[in-house]
């Protein structure tokens, strides 16, 4: 046989794999950016994210497997086989493996999607996708090479699963598929050791409840405060109009602002800095000055903190985070897109929840910590109830009906025993503050407390005479 006729002999996919190999390397290079960019925009945690293209001896090797009657198990090995690219996430629950697994599914065409765990019953627990493409209108341009690699190859499979999933799944595949000693074994030893595995996943589902209850204490679902949907935890001053910087907010202004606000982070994507001048503009935030007045009660670096960015960020990154930290579900709302809307409530996380710092206590009660919004409201509630709504009131921020409050304070109804109360919502922490000291100044010889992270803030004075202190 001549060296030519060896060549003819070859199968046409093979020869097609083995001229994609500089393809196949960029595609899973790619594939990765893709899965570190989704992680990241969410805040969600990783330990590992990984991509690979399969060897052309690997491929080969699978697409000349067959079945149990000698017939091809792959009649057409170039559609069949769907990880010539594949990639796997490590994360470290299994709450943030279901989250990153419903971004995947929401940003990409699938045609696969099963956890073979859930059938097998063994202790193995991983997510196992294959999309065949990426419904971003920009994945053309941002993923040039895996967006000809699916259009070719029509499936690339992507695992996620939790670190306790990951030591579970690759001691067994080493011991069970790659072991000779496990294969030398007798019947009765294997099952033995198939038994500990089970035992295994038992510990490692124990494993994986006792990471996402840290993950819990760590980064709360919500306040936790009855805090409805909507509700600033931090808001704006009622500002005198003359006191703000005037100047209109558009892509240019906020580009000076965040660049003297983050003068040690790269200036990010200019576009994105148009996405959060319309997405403040739903929130009636169209000024320089009434951003700044958004932004005065956060501490330097305090959500930086609470986001542990994984790596450097962009100024226009950290301007989101600090927004979502001062108006959250409103914020996520204000939202015109349905991904981004997805994205932030997943980082919302990181900062719901983290200024319920507040307590009422009195000779007979003590209340969970709230938010300052809603320690207001509770102290009117109180005062009301104790000596009457007339007593509740204060100019400006409590009143008898919703039009005695300024619209941008978003005033809400509070029921009292003694009647109706409305309460302005949109609090900064300092003027929150303020109104505090000044109800507990109204409900002499109550015993009322209010503490501010476990430290007392304001205790009612003895008597029985109400009134503002001087």
């Amino acid at each position: 046989m001549s060296h030519g006729e060896s060549y003819e002999q070859v199968p046409s996919h093979l020869w097609h794999y083995a001229k994609d190999q500089a393809l196949l390397a960029e595609a899973a290079g790619e594939t990765r950016r893709l899965l570190t960019e989704l992680a990241r925009d969410a805040s969600i945690d990783v330990h590992l994210v990984e991509a690979r293209a399969k060897t052309l001896t690997s491929y080969t090797d699978k697409s000349q497997k067959t079945n149990e009657d000698g017939t091809p198990k792959y009649t057409d090995p170039a559609a069949q086989i769907h990880d010539c690219v594949a990639a796997r996430v490590i994360v470290y629950t299994t709450r943030a493996r279901n989250d990153l697994t419903n971004l995947i599914v929401s940003r990409c065409e699938y045609r696969e999607w099963v956890n073979p765990g859930s059938k097998k019953n063994n202790g193995y627990d991983s997510e196992h996708i294959v999309i065949t493409g990426v419904t971003d209108p920009s994945a053309q341009q941002r993923y040039p090479s895996l967006a000809k690699y699916l259009a070719k190859y029509r499936g690339l499979e992507i695992q996620v699963r939790s670190v306790a999933g990951h030591a579970w799944a690759e001691y067994e595949h080493d011991i069970r598929y790659k072991s000779g000693a496990y294969r030398d074994l007798t019947p009765a030893d294997k099952g033995l050791v198939d038994q500990y595995f089970v035992e295994a996943g038992g510990m490692r589902r124990y494993m994986d409840k006792i990471f996402d209850e840290i993950e819990e204490l760590l980064r709360p679902q919500d306040a936790g405060d009855g805090t409805p949907v909507g509700e600033p935890v931090i808001g704006v001053d009622e500002p005198s109009p003359e006191a703000l910087d005037p100047t209109p907010l558009g892509v240019g202004t906020l580009g000076e602002l965040i660049a003297a606000r983050f003068p040690d982070n790269e200036p990010g994507d200019p576009s994105s800095l148009a996405v959060l001048v319309a997405q403040l503009a739903e929130l009636d935030v169209t000024t320089i000055g009434q951003l700044e007045a958004a932004l005065s009660n956060l501490e330097e670096e305090q959500v930086a903190r609470l986001m542990d960015y994984p790596s450097e960020t962009t100024r226009v990154r950290r301007l989101d985070d600090e927004l979502l930290a001062v108006f959250l579900d409103r914020y996520v709302d204000a939202a015109d897109d349905a991904d981004r809307r997805q994205l932030l409530r997943l980082r919302l996380r990181r900062v719901h929840g983290r200024f319920t710092i507040y307590s009422l206590e009195g000779p007979d009660f003590t209340r969970r910590p709230v938010a300052a919004a809603r320690a207001v409201r509770d102290l009117v509630e109180f005062v009301a109830a104790r000596e009457g709504i007339a007593a509740a009131i204060i100019p400006g921020a409590v009143g008898a009906d919703p039009g005695s409050v300024p619209p941008g304070y978003f005033p809400r109804e509070v029921q009292t025993s003694a009647g109706p109360v409305h309460v302005a919502t949109n609090l900064s922490r300092s003027y929150a503050e303020s109104l505090m000291g000044r109800l507990v100044a109204r409900v002499p010889g109550s015993g009322l407390r209010v503490t501010r992270a476990g430290d007392l803030l304001f205790e009612a004075p003895p008597g029985d005479a109400a009134g503002d202190p001087v």
